[in-house]
């Protein structure tokens, strides 16, 4: 058998060097992303391994050195041949890619020179260095709370002289900002949430909690934004969830998918762009056979386009999509080259909700090349406090599309209504 390693800056010009030197048969044994060079400024490539039974001798010939070797002479009908996930998949050889780097990871950990280590840490200190004595930028929004608080309705009720809180009321206050942090509503939210209570309610209707959690929902109500359902009877709507690896998007597809089919006669397709992993390939097609729905595998930005004309007489086209580190700039800028403006595709970010407030900020602007239409949050079953659904919108100006609260297809799926995220948001213990 003969194996061979290919680097390009991208998947399918790693797959197109594989199939010219290796041909149509390759087998695929596995696929990262490696980084060469020095220091931060790194450059990432694609890697991929493949390898094919051992070739006739004349298959090979011998070359000079430095020269690639020519592809072996064959037939006319299979120069033309692309290669697909279906040939890869058939020989079923297929080399875990995460058991793989996980080998590489810990080979490198024992045999990491520590020089290497100092002298990039050097470098990083050095750029945080120069970095710190420019002058900050000017804030996107300077006033984050004013902007907020202007989302809001009128006040029900002011008192009759204007005044700020003192004495017992700062303990009201202190009180409203107490529950709030409770819920894991944010500073700048909570700010806007506490000056409207204090306009609006009375004494008496701050001691209330009853009342309290009834005007905490209002409030979230009134701030939060959303999309509706999916399905528009005047066209075509192609929806791509995006997002970091493990959020769910596979899962969050099939239950899109069977939760529009129970409502009525929409016609629908599935695709996916994730053929990094053969399991997530398996698993959508799987839902496809339960739910009688057309799956189709894109390994090209050109194979897309070809599907939707395809696909021109369905109501929805529902994109499923690799995860990606959202500091992982290569390959979000391979996922662009699929799903920019051209592509006419609604891109949502999938996030979890158990994930801390500044690691989903960070995410939605890393993604924000994409040109994001909604937010999808998912696993609101696996934390208590579910005030990133309306904090990360706020701060983003992003609405919030779908939620999902669970494993079961096609139960644990709402769609995001302001009573809805109210109700996850300000929830009973």
């Amino acid at each position: 058998m003969v194996v061979k390693v290919f680097e390009a800056e991208t998947m399918p010009e790693a797959l197109k060097k594989v199939k010219e030197t290796l041909g149509p048969e390759a087998l695929i044994l596995s696929t990262r992303t490696v980084r060469k060079g020095m220091g931060v400024f790194r450059k990432a490539l694609c890697e991929v391994t493949a390898a094919i039974d051992d070739p006739e001798p004349s298959s090979l010939p011998s070359r000079p050195a430095g020269r690639p070797v020519p592809a072996a002479p064959r037939h006319e009908s299979q120069k033309q041949e692309e290669i697909t996930y279906q040939q890869l998949w058939k020989q079923r050889k297929v080399v875990d890619p995460l058991e793989e780097e996980l080998r590489e990871l810990k080979e490198r950990v024992a045999h990491q020179d520590l020089s290497t280590v100092r002298g990039e840490i050097d470098e990083l200190k050095s750029l945080i260095r120069q970095l710190s004595q420019q002058p900050p930028a000017s804030p996107p929004n300077p006033e984050p709370a004013a902007a907020v608080t202007r989302s809001l309705p009128p006040p029900r009720m002011r008192a009759a002289v204007a005044q700020q809180p003192g004495g017992d009321d700062i303990q009201e206050m202190a009180l409203l900002r107490k529950n709030l942090k409770s819920f894991g509503i944010d500073e700048v939210a909570a700010e806007a949430i506490e000056q409207y209570a204090w306009e609006t309610l009375s004494p008496q209707q701050m001691q209330d909690q009853e009342q309290l959690r009834q005007f905490y929902r209002e409030a979230v109500q009134a701030l939060v934004r959303v999309t509706g359902p999916l399905v528009s009877s005047s066209r075509q709507r192609r929806i791509a969830l995006v997002g970091p690896t493990g959020v769910g998007k596979t899962t969050t597809i099939a239950k899109l998918a069977a939760n529009l089919l129970l409502q009525g006669n929409v016609r629908i397709a599935l695709v996916t762009i994730d053929t990094y992993r053969i399991a997530a390939v398996e698993q959508l097609k799987v839902y496809g056979e339960l739910m009688n729905l057309p799956v189709e595998v894109v390994l090209k930005p050109e194979q897309l386009q070809e599907v939707f004309a395809r696909h021109q007489d369905k109501d929805l086209i529902l994109i499923d999509t690799a995860g990606r580190s959202p500091r992982d700039k290569p390959s979000i800028a391979e996922l662009t080259s699929f799903l920019g403006p051209e592509s006419a595709t609604e891109n949502h970010l999938v996030l979890a909700a158990p994930t801390r407030d500044s690691e989903l900020q960070s995410t939605v602007e890393h993604f924000s090349s994409l040109t994001l239409h909604s937010l999808v949050f998912t696993k609101l079953d696996e934390c208590g406090q579910r005030g990133s659904l309306l904090n990360v919108p706020l701060r983003q100006n992003l609405p919030l599309s779908y939620l999902t609260n669970g494993q079961r297809v096609p139960e644990d799926l709402t769609v995001a209504d302001p009573a809805a995220v109210a109700g996850f948001v300000i929830h009973t213990s």
